[in-house]
């Protein structure tokens, strides 16, 4: 049993499983996919890097731009590029600790054995960081997995510097080298790993950053569109008091001729079509209240009043006060465009149209955002969520195809669509994670 262990590099093995999992939130297939990769590290450096060329080719052909594989991959990844220095540093310390107190070098069986305690420490301070920023990590996991190009290039740098220290590693282990060169190598790739993570962090900072102007931006546009709608409504309100001076002067007409009959029907009309027009706005108004993301309740407040133009009936309920979402905003407001967009186009012609938003906040930080309308016949939503195919004449057929790719980017977002005779429904499910 002694030699077996002593051929095998079990502690690396449990160390980079043990490393993985405090680093990551693992879910049910990671217990099993990550004990599985990391094998060859029981073997030698020279496996590893057998494994890391086979796992980059099989990962780039058959799934390049799969956010969550991608994900999986880069922290493989990154942490094969810890172990091997954590550890081997670990054991140089110990061994120079027990050369100058006890006289001795240690063996490796006993020397890996007493290389856990330190690794365990490691691994716990390591959850421990990660849990106290979670909040930030989640934001920038989120960034991530919006853009999977950069994801992509992340995962292709993080494997190029694996293929380096890889290499070197095995012409270590291979050849026989000075004691004082194999640690003034190690020191080297400790230094280029300070340099790599450094840079990374640079750049998802400057990611975030591009993305925060984005955010900016879509607010900037939410905010004209709404003040244009503003100026429009101002212009309407102008009309309307135009129109109530036309009004009058009909009602004078049937007073002027005793037609006391037609004066109360059409001051009945008058009054219903003014309170429908006031209920709507008052109804709209008062339920987005609880709606605290402002770019979004521009984005529904538009959408909702020119729906009403046309002569559809709108509906707005959010059961509780909704101050932000775990996701990029960014991904719900292109999606919730979307959805608006081909709700209004498809009441356009419809008599008795509706329109309904309906906000749910579910406990946790889990939500789900619902838009329904009216509909005249079945819609293939199969069909329509493929690209380039559309039921809408002169339309390009993106819109629905853009939500699927978003929502399938993004980890926090799923989507579930329902129609019956009378309604479709399209409801986009925010949660924190993601069941897998």
């Amino acid at each position: 049993m002694k030699d077996i262990l002593n051929n095998l590099a079990f502690n690396p093995y449990i160390f980079s499983i043990c490393l993985t999992f405090a680093i990551t939130r693992p879910t049910k297939i990671d217990f099993l996919l990550y004990p599985i990769l990391f094998i060859p590290v029981l073997f030698g450096y020279q496996y590893v890097l057998i494994i890391i060329l086979v796992v980059q080719l099989i990962c780039q052909i058959f799934s390049r731009y799969n956010v969550e594989l991608l994900k999986k991959l880069f922290f493989y990844y990154f942490v094969l590029i810890l172990y091997p220095i954590l550890g081997e540093l670990l054991g140089w310390s110990i061994q120079i600790f027990s050369h100058f107190v006890l006289h001795k070098f240690l063996d490796y069986l006993i020397l890996n054995i007493i290389c856990f305690i330190p690794e365990i420490l490691i691994c716990i301070l390591i959850y421990l960081t990660r849990k106290r920023h979670s909040l930030k990590i989640s934001k920038i996991n989120s960034d991530i997995s919006y853009n999977p190009n950069f994801l992509n290039l992340l995962v292709w740098i993080v494997w190029i510097f694996n293929i380096v220290t890889y290499a070197i590693w095995t012409i270590i282990e291979l050849i026989n080298i000075k004691p004082i060169v194999e640690l003034v190598l190690m020191i080297v790739v400790l230094l280029i790993i300070v340099i790599l993570l450094l840079n990374l962090y640079k750049t998802i900072q400057e990611s975030q950053k591009i993305i925060k102007t984005r955010i900016q931006n879509a607010e900037i546009k939410q905010i004209q569109e709404y003040s244009s709608r503003l100026e429009e409504a101002n212009l309407t309100l102008r009309k309307a008091r135009h129109d109530y001076k036309n009004s009058l002067l009909s009602l004078n007409g049937y007073l002027s001729t005793n037609d006391i009959e037609g004066a109360k029907k059409y001051l009945i009309e008058l009054v219903n079509d003014n309170n429908r027009l006031q209920n709507a706005n008052k109804s709209m108004t008062l339920e987005l209240a609880n709606l605290k993301i402002k770019e979004l309740k521009y984005l529904i407040i538009d959408k909702l009043q020119q729906a009403q133009d046309k002569g559809i009936q709108t509906k707005v309920e959010i059961n509780k006060q909704i101050d932000a979402f775990p996701t990029s905003i960014v991904n719900i407001i292109r999606c919730v465009g979307i959805f608006l967009d081909n709700a209004i186009e498809a009441c356009q012609n419809q008599k008795d149209a509706k329109i309904s938003v309906l906000i749910t906040k579910y406990s946790g930080n889990n939500y789900s955002l619902t838009v329904q309308n009216t509909i005249t016949h079945f819609v293939d939503v199969t069909k329509s969520l493929k690209p380039m195919v559309t039921s809408k004449q002169n339309h390009e057929g993106l819109g629905l195809n853009n939500v699927n790719e978003i929502v399938n980017n993004d980890l926090y977002l799923s989507l579930e669509i329902e129609q019956n005779a009378e309604e479709i429904s399209f409801e986009l499910i925010i949660q924190e994670e993601k069941n897998n």
